[in-house]
């Protein structure tokens, strides 16, 4: 450790401990665990630990059920929806993942639902659990409205993240993993953290006026979809958003829209919901049901080559790969550390004092 730089497996011991001392059992602890800390690994940090505590505050509410039990509730051959039980999002969206991977094996694809969840950290993580099947794997999750609709000032979807992993051989996966919104909610936490502004286009005070003032959403503002405004193309930032809030909340009977429940605790979801939590999507390709395997990665490692080889405006710049500055994030901090701000830290040594359980901290 130095500084506020602390080594992956003592992250990984506390993150356990804390999801023990809630209930878990030790297996589902360190699945959680590796869920949230792969957001810090690959430098998301506003979806990794610095989230644990909004989780444990879920449970104290009784909006999260950290023994539930993930029902399939409707199934074909290909397809199926998960009830989670209001389980862990970390939890639920890789038993989904599991569930269309198994059923891309005997059929070549698989699509799960899942209604009656939380939050599941990072899109990228579920998409990737596929490339390690010879597969394409796909993840979205709708989340708490958060982003006013191009032409709005009214809160109506989440940050509705959605990501697709699609395999490389001898090397890490492309994976475009994006909220549909310029930035995400956790970036303004971020900034909140550190006290420092919004860039242009991202968010918009609540008569609907640009701001950079990260804090503006506590008082009634909002996200810009991906685009910022309608002249630089927010309706498709829109589009994105929407499809993934009827895949993930429409289709899969969890809640949509507005009526999405609130990360935070001391928010409470609306009367007269819509459906049950929040919902996701996730679904799984083979490869080798579209054609030859080794042909594709042939040509995958072609394309790559072709984008890295790419003539750029600035000599000093290449053109990056969907997932590389997060893979080369990740082989970093494991080597030299997971940096957390102090606010974050403060919370997660309130939190082991609360459990009575030891902090690396």
């Amino acid at each position: 450790m130095k500084g506020s730089l602390f080594e992956f497996n003592m992250l990984f011991d506390f993150c356990c401990q804390v999801f023990e001392a809630k209930g878990l059992s030790a297996e589902n602890a360190a699945l959680a665990s590796t869920v949230l800390l792969d957001a810090d690994l690959k430098g998301i940090d506003s979806h990794g630990l610095a989230r644990l505590g909004g989780y444990m505050r879920l449970s104290d509410k009784n909006r999260l059920n950290l023994k539930a039990n993930f029902n399939i509730v409707h199934e074909t051959p290909t397809t199926a929806t998960v009830d989670a039980d209001s389980g862990l999002g970390l939890l639920a969206a890789p038993f989904a993942m599991d569930l269309a991977i198994k059923k891309a094996e005997i059929y070549g694809c698989g699509f799960v639902c899942v209604n009656n969840s939380n939050h599941f950290g990072i899109a990228g993580y579920h998409s990737e659990l596929a490339v390690q099947k010879n597969m394409i794997g796909f993840a979205s999750t709708n989340a708490s409205p958060l982003v006013a609709p191009t032409y709005s000032n009214e809160r109506l979807l989440g940050t509705n993240p959605m990501a697709f992993s699609f395999p490389v051989k001898n090397r890490f996966p492309i994976t475009a993993d994006f909220a549909t919104t310029t930035a995400a909610n956790g970036k303004l936490e971020i900034l909140q953290r550190k006290n420092e502004m919004a860039p242009s286009g991202w968010i918009q005070n609540k008569d609907g006026t640009p701001t950079h003032d990260p804090n503006t959403l506590s008082a009634g503002g909002s996200l810009l979809p991906l685009g910022s405004d309608a002249e630089h193309g927010s309706h498709k930032g829109f589009c994105l958003g929407a499809v993934v809030d009827l895949f993930s909340g429409v289709l899969s009977g969890a809640n949509f829209g507005p009526w999405v429940p609130p990360f935070v605790s001391f928010l409470e979801p609306k009367q007269n919901l819509v459906g049950k939590g929040i919902g996701h999507f996730v679904g799984a390709w083979r490869v080798d049901a579209f054609g030859d395997l080794d042909s594709y990665y042939k040509n995958i490692a072609i394309w790559i080559n072709t984008f890295k080889s790419a003539k750029t405006i600035d000599a000093n710049k290449q053109v990056i790969i969907p997932g590389e500055p997060e893979h080369e994030t990740k082989k970093i901090r494991l080597l030299q550390g997971i940096p957390l701000v102090p606010k974050v830290i403060d919370d997660l040594k309130i939190l082991a004092n609360q459990l009575k359980i030891k902090h690396p901290f």
